[in-house]
């Protein structure tokens, strides 16, 4: 499958075997890519949040447990998710709230990294049922043209 040109999440799926204690060797590169992604976006008040949140990570991953991710609330900043699992299937996911270059890229970087370690895993994208574009608030909602691949409209 090659990967979309833009994507508002790139989900990572381990092996069914695997748990979320396998990602210990490659989380800390990980967190380096989205807190370097995100590095126009950091607030000057929280300069050793992202330490704060590799070491919180990294404790929560040892003890296989699902970490917390980076999940800020910067309007446009990339966030790195860990989901709730529901078919014992450990999966992290990266999310922009627009469909972006940045999350398809991301994602395979991160693919590429675990492939070269031996990490079995899928890629997906566009996984989460987020609904159509929400517009800034006082502003009039865009107009959706499609429904998955079919427009909503025949020309």
């Amino acid at each position: 499958m090659t990967a979309p040109v833009k994507a508002r999440s790139g989900h990572i799926l381990l092996d069914a075997r695997r748990g979320y204690r396998d990602l210990i060797r490659f989380y800390p590169e990980i967190h380096r890519r989205v807190v370097e992604v995100n590095r126009p976006f950091m607030k000057e008040t929280e300069p050793h949040l992202p330490e704060v949140l590799l070491e919180e990570n990294l404790r929560d991953l040892k003890a296989n447990r699902k970490p917390a991710g980076y999940n800020r609330q910067d309007a446009v900043g990339l966030r790195l998710v860990f989901p709730i699992p529901t078919d014992k299937r450990p999966e992290f996911y990266f999310l922009k709230p627009t469909r972006c270059q940045e999350v398809v890229q991301i994602t395979e970087r991160v693919s590429q990294l675990l492939k070269r370690r031996g990490l079995r895993h899928t890629v997906e994208y566009d996984r989460l049922p987020l609904g159509p574009p929400r517009a800034v608030p006082g502003m009039p909602a865009p107009v959706p043209t499609t429904i998955g691949n079919a427009p909503l409209l025949p020309p």
